[in-house]
């Protein structure tokens, strides 16, 4: 079992949490640079498949760019033809709506698995072998839904804070950040369990 209090207190455990969450905040809203944010995922979810919290180093900058590029590769390739699937099918009166949401959803939902299999084994095709990923979220299926949902949700929130509210939009960053750095970590520990 988690104890949510720890997931979710596991970025303030560094010392220079402070810093490295403004960082990785400013760095997050701001066009191409947030490549390096989604290679700092990358690096959160390996620090939960070794059992560590806390916040990686912002360090290797090149690496961290090299590493959310791919990630950004994996994004497409995962949502391009659902994408163009979800747009012929919605021509179809209800059933067409339903079934673009299905795919969308499904999609979404083995996304972050598909990444953090390219996190651990550090092979691209390892994002696309199928068959692992949905048996790898099957066996932690409660868990990956929960922090699936609420990781969604806080980046709704925190994209809403940004769009909306000019001068305390600073504090959506802040939020959609905290949320990617605390999800990706506890997927690193979920992936840990799943294999």
């Amino acid at each position: 079992m988690y104890d949510l209090k720890q997931i979710l207190g596991s970025p303030f455990k560094e010392r220079e949490w402070f810093m490295k969450m403004i960082l990785g905040s400013i760095i997050s809203i701001v066009p191409v640079f947030n490549f390096l944010s989604l290679g700092y995922f990358i690096r959160c979810i390996q620090y939960g498949w070794r059992g560590m919290q806390g916040l990686p180093d912002w360090d290797n900058w090149a690496d961290l760019f090299k590493e959310g590029c791919m990630v950004f590769l994996i994004l497409l390739a995962y949502l391009v033809l659902p994408i163009l699937l979800a747009f012929m099918a919605i021509a179809i009166p209800v059933v067409g709506i339903a079934f673009a949401s299905l795919i969308v959803f499904i999609m979404g939902v083995l996304i972050p698995m598909a990444i953090a299999n390219y996190a651990i084994y550090k092979n691209l095709k390892d994002a696309f072998i199928f068959v692992n990923i949905f048996n790898q979220v099957g066996r932690v299926f409660g868990f990956y839904i929960i922090a699936y949902a609420a990781a969604t949700l806080g980046v709704i929130i925190g994209t809403a804070l940004l769009v909306s509210m000019p001068f305390i939009g600073f504090l959506g960053g802040i939020f959609i950040f905290y949320c990617g750095v605390v999800f990706f970590n506890f997927l690193g520990f979920l992936c840990r369990e799943a294999n």
